[in-house]
């Protein structure tokens, strides 16, 4: 494995699983928030913990390139990123935001469009992790 691609690739998904966020949750969709607000916290106690949502999802998105590495058999690209990106989003999507729904008080249409984002966020950082990460070509590794 790659390591430094794997840091590089870890940090670019980030940046992009994030603005990508922001535009979707952050700005498009965020009136569908207001039906359910009891379940969120207000937005100044969002930022006071969002260092820490801020590196889990570094860390998440590091394992992920770490799987992506190990997956993508010497090959890499966008394309192949693209595949990793469509199962991690349907893994995630289910597996979180579907299941969010079901446990919460919340809004259908919110956890629709919530499972419909992460999906999205999730093939957005596939595709850059594939377009960043390298495997070492050498036969040594």
């Amino acid at each position: 494995m790659n390591y430094p691609r794997i840091a590089m690739a870890s940090v670019a998904a980030v940046i992009v699983f994030f603005v990508y966020g922001f535009l979707v949750e952050g700005m498009l969709i965020r009136k569908d928030f207001a039906l359910s607000a009891a379940l969120y916290r207000d937005s100044n106690a969002q930022m006071k913990y969002m260092p820490i949502g801020m590196a889990s999802v570094l860390v998440g998105l590091f394992a992920a390139t770490v799987l992506y590495a190990k997956w993508c058999g010497g090959a890499s690209g966008a394309a192949i990123g693209l595949r990793f990106g469509l199962l991690m989003g349907v893994f995630v999507a289910c597996i979180h935001a579907i299941s969010n729904l079901v446990t919460m008080n919340m809004n259908l249409r919110l956890g629709l469009e919530i499972a419909f984002s992460t999906f999205v966020g999730w093939v957005l950082a596939g595709i850059t992790i594939g377009a960043v990460y390298r495997p070492i070509t050498s036969a040594v590794q």
